[in-house]
């Protein structure tokens, strides 16, 4: 059949008419370049956002060690207490912090195993199967409660003595070379952060005598 230009054109004119807003060659799909440039920008949102998400997560984390760094600390201040104020009460050789924390059990102070635990280190199901790996925490041996409130009685396991300014590179476990967390004989508990307070990049202040010589026990 012959194709009748005049008729053609009329009926385009017509619908011009119907739809005189509505190009009908224009393509309502995204381009390729349009696709990666919005792909781009999600990637460098989500790549802003992953490190602010998981320092708010480090801060969570650091509250519950710090809660539960300072309940070992009470309960550690009750049994020095009822041993003239020896922290290490009859435990005269204690070697592990195990020792010390398991004794804490025995003795009836201890009934949370979830107060041992901290960051990298698991809580036990219960008292009765409290291993090393969910003690979190070094004792510092020696101390009674007489002695300067500034002194760390407990600390995060791995920190290798104490000082003014404590190396974190030698550390292991828990929170590593980011800090650590301390609790102070003057029932002060805190996480100190690898360079706060002046330390060099790398190391922590205990702000301490550095003739500080009790023993840290693992």
């Amino acid at each position: 059949m012959a194709f009748d230009r005049g008729k053609g054109l009329g009926d385009l004119t017509q619908m011009k008419i119907l739809f005189p807003n509505k190009p009908f060659t224009q393509s309502k799909a995204f381009t390729l370049v349009e696709l990666l440039v919005v792909i781009s920008i999600i990637g460098l949102l989500a790549g802003l956002a992953v490190p602010a998400i998981q320092g708010g997560l480090d801060r969570a984390r650091q509250q519950v060690d710090v809660s539960n760094i300072r309940q070992c600390g009470l309960i550690a201040f009750s049994y020095a207490n009822d041993n003239d104020g020896n922290y290490n009460g009859s435990l005269t050789n204690v070697s592990t912090s195990l020792q010390y924390f398991t004794n804490l059990v025995s003795m009836g102070l201890l009934n949370s195993p979830k107060v041992l635990a901290g960051n990298g280190f698991v809580s036990a199901t219960s008292t009765n199967n409290i291993t090393a790996q969910n003690v979190a925490w070094a004792f510092v041996s020696g101390l009674t409660t007489s002695d300067d409130g500034q002194i760390p009685l407990f600390l995060s396991k791995g920190i290798p003595t104490l000082s003014s300014n404590v190396s974190l590179s030698g550390v292991t476990t828990g929170w590593k070379n980011k800090g650590a967390v301390v609790y102070r004989l003057g029932n002060s508990a805190e996480f100190i952060k690898s360079g706060a307070g002046g330390a060099a990049p790398g190391t922590i202040n205990l702000g301490i005598s550095t003739s500080a010589t009790n023993q840290i026990i693992q």
